[in-house]
Formats: structure tokens, sequence, C-alpha cells
């Protein structure tokens, strides 16, 4: 799986290349392990650096697969419909659910629905 840096996929050649199960998920997964992260400039402007999540059963649920795997995915950001760019390998290195911590970012980047926030770094 080789992603060029700045280039723009869809989402199923996104898929074709990472694997993983809906073009709809934000963290494709397969067997329990998150593939590659999609996700939206719209719902956290410091991406790729800091994911902001969001409710729902799912999206919990694949945040806390992505930072209990502790392991680089390919990250992409939404440039427009069904255009992704290949930011790099992130790997989450911090998270939190710290009630204090998500009110200060819920209130920098105007989003009241989060549960959990995840810093990543790039793998060199």
């Amino acid at each position: 799986m080789s992603f060029i840096s700045g280039r723009t996929y869809t989402r199923q050649e996104i898929r074709d290349l990472a694997g993983g199960g809906s073009v709809q998920d934000y963290l494709p997964n397969e067997n329990g392990k998150i593939l590659c992260a999609c996700l939206s400039q719209k719902y956290g402007p410091d991406i790729p650096r800091v994911v902001l999540v969001g409710q729902g059963p799912g999206v919990q649920r694949q945040a806390e697969i992505f930072w209990q795997q502790k392991s680089a995915v390919p990250v992409f950001f939404k440039k427009a419909a069904n255009l992704w760019e290949y930011a790099g390998n992130f790997r989450p290195v911090n998270s939190t659910d710290d009630p204090d911590s998500i009110a200060e970012f819920a209130e920098s980047f105007g989003r009241m629905n989060l549960t959990r926030i995840i810093f990543l770094e790039e793998e060199k």
C-alpha cells in the first residue's frame, strides 16, 4: 500500500489500496484493525495532528480501536466531494476523554458533541 504525499484519491481508491469496509467510515477497518483515517477538516481544522471524536457508538468504537492499536496508518483529509489528500502516515501518541480538555477543544472548534481527542504524530 503505497500512497503519494500530496496526491488526492477517491474513497474507492483508498479502499482498494488500504482495504477496509465501508467507504463511509472515517476510520476504515478490517478484522478489528484500523487501516487508514479519512478525516474532514470541517470537523477539526488541526487535522492530521488532532482528531476530534464525535458521538455515536460506531464513531467512538473506531476511535478507541485506533488509539489502542497505536500503529501508524495513512491519513487523508477531505479536499472536496470524494477527493481526499494523502497527508502521510500518522500514529496516535496521546488521547484524552477528560471533560475539561474536551470542553476547551469544543469551544475552540465549535464542536459540542465531542467525546475524545486523539493526538497524532507523523511517522518518519
